[in-house]
C-alpha cells in the first residue's frame, strides 16, 4: 500500500515540470552533508524537477527522490505521455539460488539475501561497474539496495517515445444533451386551468369598465 501511494505521488505533476534524460546522468541522494551516486538513470525517459539549484536540482524518479547536476537534464514545457519506464528488471540465474542484497555500490555490507521467488525491479547500472540498483518487492517490506551483476540476467527498458500527453479537447469535456421526442419536449405554457382563471380575471375589469362607461352616458 505505501509503495502504491508514493509511485501515484511520484506520477503526479511536479511543481517546476519534466526533464528528459540525456545520455550518462546520475541520479544522486542527499544526507544533508554531501551527494552520493546511486545509480545511473535510463535515458530517454524523464524526471520530475521538484526544485532547481545552482549546481543540483532536485527531482523525483518513480519512487524515489533525490538529485541530478543542475543542467544534465533537458527541460521540456509539455506534460510526458510516459514519464517513466514500466519494464526493466534484474532476474536470478537458473543456476543461482539467491543473490545478496547490499546498501552500496561496493557491495560490502549484506542488507538481505534475494532468492528468484521475489520480484527485483532495476533502476539502473550503479556507479560500480557490473552492479545495479534494485527495488525489490517482498510481500511484507520494500527493499532497496545494490546486487552483484554475477548471478543476475538483467533487463533495460525499452527507448522512450518521448511523447506529449495528448490536449484535451473541450468539445469532449461538455456531454451531448439528448433531445427529447414531440411528447416528451417540456412544456413552456401554463397548465390548462391556469390559462381559463388568468382569462376570467382580465375580462371581468374589461366587462365592468364598459359597464361603467355606459351607465354615464345613460
Amino acid at each position: 500500500m505505501k509503495t502504491a501511494l508514493l509511485l501515484l505521488l511520484a506520477l503526479s505533476l511536479p511543481s517546476r515540470g519534466w526533464a528528459c534524460v540525456g545520455g550518462n546522468v546520475t541520479f544522486y541522494y542527499y544526507d544533508g552533508i554531501s551527494f552520493t551516486a546511486a545509480f545511473i538513470l535510463p535515458p530517454t525517459y524523464f524526471v520530475a524537477v521538484e526544485e532547481e539549484g545552482r549546481e543540483y536540482d532536485r527531482v523525483t524518479y518513480l519512487d524515489l527522490s533525490g538529485y541530478v547536476k543542475h543542467g544534465a537534464c533537458q527541460n521540456v514545457d509539455y506534460e510526458p505521455l510516459n514519464k517513466y519506464p514500466a519494464e526493466g528488471k534484474a532476474e536470478l540465474k537458473k543456476t543461482v539460488s539467491s543473490v545478496y542484497l547490499y546498501s552500496s555500490a561496493e557491495c560490502t555490507s549484506v542488507l538481505a539475501s534475494i532468492t528468484a521467488a521475489e520480484s527485483i525491479f532495476l533502476y539502473g547500472d550503479s556507479p560500480v561497474e557490473n552492479v545495479y540498483y534494485v527495488r525489490v518487492t517482498r510481500a511484507d517490506s520494500v527493499l532497496r539496495g545494490y546486487v552483484s551483476g554475477e548471478g543476475l540476467s538483467v533487463t533495460y527498458p525499452p527507448a522512450n517515445d518521448t511523447e506529449a500527453v495528448a490536449p484535451v479537447d473541450p468539445d469532449d469535456t461538455i456531454p451531448d444533451t439528448p433531445e427529447l421526442p414531440a411528447e416528451e419536449q417540456p412544456k413552456t405554457g401554463l397548465a390548462f386551468p391556469l390559462e381559463i382563471l388568468l382569462v376570467v380575471c382580465l375580462a371581468v375589469p374589461a366587462f365592468l369598465l364598459v359597464f361603467l362607461l355606459s351607465r354615464k352616458k345613460s
